[in-house]
């Protein structure tokens, strides 16, 4: 607790003087000053009393702090100790708040998929005052001007139990968060922001806040992906079988011109063969030639054979 204190200490930075009346070598300046103190910590001077005293007839004479020994004077700075605490403690606080604001600043300037807002139920959502007030807001998608977000199902009293359910990812429940979306403004996002609508805004790290996932992390892709199938190239193999060569031949052609190499090899084949279209080397040349540049082992094979036939270039 806070307690006043006074001090009674001889100096030890001026030496034993003379008494000017009984001549006494215990003549010593004293210290006899007031201070506000937490506990044994000095906070700030309440009054300074300096003096000579005679410690054998007892004469005393008061010293104006201007008149103290240099070394006295730099040490008063020792009971502006907890001042000094005090100050700097204030400084650190109003540093880590500023730091603060202006990250919460940037993250609402250039927001991201998944940022979460603590929020005020009632004045956000449109919600009837309840004493669980406080909700949670994920941005899903944003453009230059709108914001939409996917809000909580569940409320809050304290941050202390919005804190839990991020800890033990509960935002990623999927009955969490409603279905149904809010989209507005970024204007009027600001304007929540600046009235304590929307009192905090977190970025998720690594996909978590507080130790917990607050986001679906992606899936892994899997190590073995397999052949990739054009389903035009698929329903001109159906037609194919079906002896339906032109309908074949238009799939094929479709699968080709979307980069399939098994629909080019397809498609060079039909023009080699005359199968549903007019025989055409130089068309079936062409689309070997661009199911070979993918490697297609297959196309690299009947093009070589083909160009022993047929000038190939």
């Amino acid at each position: 607790m806070l307690l006043f204190n006074t001090c009674n200490s001889f100096s030890s930075f001026s030496k034993t003087a003379t008494c000017p009346y009984c001549k006494s070598n215990d003549y010593q300046l004293v210290n006899n000053s007031r201070f506000l103190r937490f506990a044994i910590m000095p906070i700030v001077p309440l009054a300074w009393h300096y003096y000579y005293q005679c410690n054998h007839c007892q004469h005393s004479e008061p010293v104006p702090l201007i008149k103290l020994p240099l070394p006295e004077l730099l040490s008063l700075i020792k009971y502006f100790t907890g001042s000094i605490l005090i100050v700097f403690t204030l400084l650190y606080f109003y540093t880590q708040f500023s730091a603060q604001a202006a990250q919460q600043q940037a993250m609402l300037d250039a927001p991201q998929a998944y940022d979460t807002y603590l929020v005020k139920a009632d004045k956000f959502a449109q919600e009837p005052l309840r004493p669980e007030n406080l909700k949670v807001a994920q941005i899903l998608e944003f453009d230059d001007k709108y914001i939409t977000f996917q809000i909580s199902n569940y409320r809050y009293k304290r941050n202390r139990g919005i804190t839990m359910a991020m800890r033990t990812s509960l935002l990623v429940q999927r009955d969490y968060f409603s279905s149904k979306t809010l989209t507005l403004p970024r204007t009027e996002v600001q304007r929540m922001v600046d009235e304590g609508i929307i009192y905090n805004v977190l970025r998720p790290y690594a996909y978590s806040l507080y130790g917990g996932f607050v986001m679906f992390p992606p899936r892994p892709k899997p190590l073995y992906e397999g052949v990739k199938l054009n389903k035009h190239n698929q329903q001109g193999i159906n037609y194919y079988k079906d002896d339906l060569f032109e309908d074949a031949l238009a799939s094929f052609l479709l699968a080709a011109e979307e980069g399939s190499q098994w629909g080019q090899l397809n498609t060079a084949q039909m023009y080699r063969d005359g199968e549903g279209v007019e025989k055409n080397l130089a068309q079936a040349i062409y689309w070997y030639q661009q199911a070979a540049k993918q490697n297609n082992h297959k196309a690299k094979v009947q093009l070589k054979e083909l160009c022993l036939m047929h000038p190939c270039e």
